[in-house]
């Protein structure tokens, strides 16, 4: 199986089932002087001072973040700068966050935004688990104060950090580059850090035209710690109550691009592009909207379709749209990056579905300016290249 047809075989299922189910398939300091000095070297010491204060607050994502939104270290400064994340750690309250129970202290880390999706890693000391087994969390997560409201709905997938990464090749290895462990029962995830402790990552998107992520407050429940047995069952071993009410961030850096160019290999055009430095949302415009739906039919019936729930016949599965899918960037450098595009969704605008739109989370943190192109699979089938449209 190619790398590109086991990616889009693992899209809409839960992080937690998929590496079941294949066993991969996942201080300040203080200067005293005693003496009078020199108007120059007070201006001297002045700066030094102060470059020793901004020296003081560097902002690190820590392990879980830096892991599932990779970034370089000054991403992290500037993002955090700019109000767009959030460190939880540097806060003078830091301590009023953290909740222990059972003997087990959960804590935020550190959260990215932006207008569709959430970031959020958490960090869970005093669980204690073997090197080869795989942690687990009951856990419960919704926007805004009415946990009953469609306002507070979001598509998310979370799971304990486990060290691998996707590289350019579309395969996963561990953070350091170094290839994947495993013996007869699966790979070896990387939880544990150097002083034993998990970190709890989480993806959030809002619910188009229902939820909101700026200045919103996430609430984050979890009320079960254990692990995975060998067939994905999960066990429970600690049952507690760490319960969060986080305030996200009101700032995002995206930025809205025309482009009106065809997507080659398709019927559709690149209207336009929503892009931040963490997530992307493109819309298209769809010439010859009956081809297209045919399309997606045939793609549906081709994949073995769904089984209505009622009648037991199989019918069009409307997650196959036939709509091509966001998958990466070509940097003005040259540079491919093919593999950014994480979770999202997909769909039509309205029922003419003259209109469409993909949205996708990264797996990284984009610098915007540097970007090209953006490679597209021309379809959600599987079988199908890579092709690129320049929007800058």
């Amino acid at each position: 199986m190619k790398s590109r047809d086991l990616y889009l075989s693992m899209v809409g299922i839960d992080d937690n089932i998929l590496a079941k189910a294949s066993r991969y398939s996942e201080k300040r300091k203080i200067i005293k002087f005693n003496k009078r000095l020199s108007f120059v070297a007070c201006i001297c010491m002045i700066l030094l001072a102060t470059a020793t204060a901004a020296a003081a607050i560097h902002h690190f994502w820590g392990r879980g973040m830096s892991g599932m939104l990779r970034s370089t270290d000054a991403q992290q400064q500037e993002l955090t700068e700019q109000g767009q994340a959030i460190v939880y750690p540097e806060l003078e309250d830091y301590s009023s966050y953290q909740v222990t129970d059972q003997g087990i202290t959960i804590a935020p880390d550190t959260v990215v935004v932006d207008d569709r999706f959430a970031y959020v890693s958490f960090k869970v000391s005093g669980f204690e688990i073997t090197e080869h087994e795989e942690p687990g969390a009951d856990v419960d997560y919704y926007l805004g104060d009415d946990k009953e409201s469609t306002n507070s709905w979001v598509n998310g997938s979370s799971y304990f950090f486990d060290g691998t990464m996707i590289d350019d090749n579309g395969m996963a290895i561990y953070t350091d580059g170094s290839p994947l462990e495993s013996d007869e029962n699966g790979f070896f995830g990387h939880y544990l850090d150097e002083n034993g402790d998990l970190e709890y990552v989480i993806q959030i998107q809002a619910v188009d035209g229902l939820s909101e992520i700026l200045g919103n407050t996430l609430h984050v429940d979890f009320t079960a710690l254990g692990v995975y047995g060998g067939k994905a069952d999960f066990s429970s071993r600690v049952d507690g109550n760490w319960s969060f009410e986080l305030e996200l961030p009101n700032v995002s850096s995206s930025q809205t691009i025309t482009v009106n160019k065809d997507i080659p290999d398709t019927d559709c055009t690149l209207t336009s592009i929503d892009i931040s430095p963490v997530s992307i949302s493109v819309t298209y415009k769809i010439n010859g909207v009956e081809k297209q739906s045919k399309d997606a039919k045939g793609l549906s019936e081709a994949l073995g379709g769904v089984i209505d729930g009622v009648t037991g016949e199989n019918v069009q599965d409307d997650d196959i749209t036939g709509l091509p899918e966001v998958s990466g960037f070509v940097l003005k450098d040259g540079t491919r990056m093919p593999y950014v595009a994480d979770a999202g969704s997909d769909g039509y605008t309205d029922d003419s579905r003259e209109y469409g739109v993909c949205t996708r989370g990264f797996d990284r943190v984009v610098d915007i300016s540097q970007i090209k192109s953006i490679l597209f699979w021309p379809d959600d089938s599987g079988n199908c290249e890579l092709v690129e449209v320049e929007i800058q």
